[in-house]
């Protein structure tokens, strides 16, 4: 399923060089991210779990329970990421049933992932 582009009404994208750290795992977190362009490493302890491409997500569990980061998420290449704060993700949730879904279902993939050992 491809991103809405309601996405970008909004919200700038925001850049992030090769190498940077995006966040870490245990900080705080307010935002999950919509990879625009680039690829995004993530990291659970330390071992790669995914590696987020474009129109891909990372970044929800922090929205949905308010808790910490439970990865590092890392721009492998330059990046360009679309933030979008809880407000935004509750609109869209409301405004894109089908959003959710998809939502859910690329939450379920990673912890199921996870479980398997990557």
């Amino acid at each position: 399923m491809r991103l809405p582009n309601i996405f970008e009404a909004d919200t700038p994208p925001v850049s992030f060089p090769a190498g940077t750290v995006i966040f870490s795992e245990g900080e705080d977190g307010d935002s999950l991210y919509v990879v625009k362009e680039g690829e995004v490493e993530l990291k659970v302890k330390g071992r790669l779990v995914e590696v987020v491409k474009a129109d891909g997500f990372f970044g929800e569990m922090a929205i949905i329970e308010n808790g910490p980061r439970t990865a590092t998420a890392t721009a492998s290449v330059d990046c360009e990421l679309i933030p979008i704060n809880e407000k935004r993700f509750e609109f869209m949730v409301h405004e894109v049933p089908n959003f959710a879904i998809h939502v859910m279902r690329g939450l379920s993939r990673r912890l199921r992932s996870v479980d398997e050992g990557g």
